[in-house]
Parts: C-alpha cells; sequence; structure tokens
C-alpha cells in the first residue's frame, strides 16, 4: 500500500489514531480500511483551500497534544488506546468552546465522507451507485414521456 504524499509521518500517525478511534463500527462496517481513509484524506488535502491545507496538520497536532492541557493525564493523543480516544474525541465534538467542536466536527466530517464513500462500506450498505443513476434515469423518462 502506498504512504501519505501530503501529511508527514507524524502528522498521519495522528491521523490515524483519530480514524481507528471515530470510525463507524459494527453492522457491517467492521472491514480494515483506515489505511485506505487516511490515503483518501491526503490525496484530498492538495483540493483544500489553502489556508485549510495549512490548518489541517497544526489541528491534528492540537488534538494530539491537548490531553496534556484537558485531562491533566501525562500522554498524547496517539499513546491513548481506543477507547480512551474515543472518549476524549466526544468531549472535544460536545465542548462548548466553538474553536474545539469546530475542528472535531472538520475532522469528523473528512473521516465519514472517505469511510462511506469506500467500496466495501458501499457494498456493506447495499448502495449501487451505477444501479440508482441508471433507475432514476429511467423514471424520468418514463416521467418526461407521459
Amino acid at each position: 500500500m502506498s504512504r501519505p504524499r501530503h501529511l508527514s509521518p507524524a502528522t498521519a500517525a495522528i491521523l490515524r489514531a483519530v480514524i481507528a478511534a471515530i470510525r463507524p463500527r459494527g453492522h457491517g462496517f467492521d472491514q480494515p480500511i483506515e489505511e485506505e481513509v487516511l490515503l483518501e484524506i491526503d490525496r484530498s488535502l492538495p483540493f483544500f483551500p489553502r489556508s485549510m491545507q495549512r490548518m489541517f496538520p497544526l489541528g491534528l497536532h492540537v488534538l494530539e497534544w491537548s490531553p496534556l492541557l484537558f485531562t491533566g493525564s501525562a500522554t498524547r493523543l496517539t499513546r491513548m488506546g481506543r477507547e480512551e480516544t474515543e472518549r476524549y474525541f466526544d468531549g472535544w465534538l460536545h465542548s462548548r468552546l466553538a474553536p474545539r467542536r469546530m475542528l472535531a466536527l472538520g475532522v469528523r466530517a473528512l473521516v465519514y465522507l472517505a469511510f462511506f464513500q469506500h467500496p466495501t462500506v458501499l457494498e456493506a450498505m447495499e448502495v449501487r451507485w451505477g444501479e440508482r443513476v441508471s433507475e432514476t434515469v429511467r423514471l424520468r423518462a418514463a416521467t418526461l414521456s407521459s
């Protein structure tokens, strides 16, 4: 498998920890695709606005080091277990501080976009875009001809 081209190894490690913590599980979502989700986000980075290209890695580093400030423990995000990371990230999602909440929501949105467009996830959800497009075209044609 290829390596990230736009994220540094340290930033990729942080994103891996976040992906492992927040990706959906159960109900057919247990495919081992974390690395592919990371690579999809990495491939998307050049298409972000310039400011976001710079701020995204910075935001991930804030997530990495903030447990030292907010939890009182002497650990970083990448050193936490998955369940501990889940709880910590959930705290960010429900924070009263808008910058914390918005950073977590943005990272989660990127992870979910990449995750839910993965072919194995689409298959598990029984989403077949090609069939859906054909059916929509057929229905519209039928509507227009009546």
